[in-house]
């Protein structure tokens, strides 16, 4: 499967320094965060089934992890446009017609990943006001909404960047 800019884009070597060290840390602490969740669920199934003594909080902690673990991942795959994608109709785009086509969805990705940034800015907000925390461990939710906002402009920021050097290879 091809990524969305071609065999050329997104490797990491083509990448500057700040975005490899970002890139590194954001995939690092995504599969940090999917070891931590699968121990947790192995000791909280173990718990539950040989010492029926199962983790109140593995629910909980699963929730966050998840959003953690996407959130996280999501401005490098944006960066190394690893997207899903589904290639019907890829024979007739070539030339610059691919160019176009890479380039509207590289703004339709930056424009999505910041309106979300934008409307998550707005809830993360109103969750740190109200005091919102989960309901086990009482975590602060906003917290994790900021998260959620820095992850999504940074992978706005990535698909802007793709697009500048899509634009360039030309």
């Amino acid at each position: 499967m091809e990524t969305l800019e071609g065999d050329d884009a997104g490797r990491e070597g083509d990448l500057p320094r700040p975005a490899r060290f970002f890139d590194a840390a954001f995939v690092v602490t995504s599969g940090l965060v999917l070891l931590a969740m699968m121990l947790m669920t192995l000791f909280d199934v173990v718990g539950r089934y040989f010492f029926n003594a199962p983790l109140g909080f593995a629910f909980e902690m699963t929730q966050i992890g998840m959003a953690v673990m996407v959130f996280c991942a999501l401005p490098s795959v944006t960066l190394r446009g690893t997207h899903v994608t589904v290639g019907l109709f890829e024979q007739l785009f070539v030339g610059r017609l691919a160019l176009v086509r890479d380039l509207l969805w590289l703004a339709v990705i930056a424009a999505s990943c910041g309106a979300l940034a934008w409307k998550l800015s707005g809830l993360a907000q109103r969750f740190l006001r109200y005091g919102d925390r989960t309901s086990v461990l009482h975590l602060h939710t906003g917290w994790i909404a900021w998260l959620g906002v820095v992850c999504l402009a940074l992978s706005a920021l990535a698909a802007v960047y793709l697009a500048i050097c899509r634009l360039r290879e030309r």
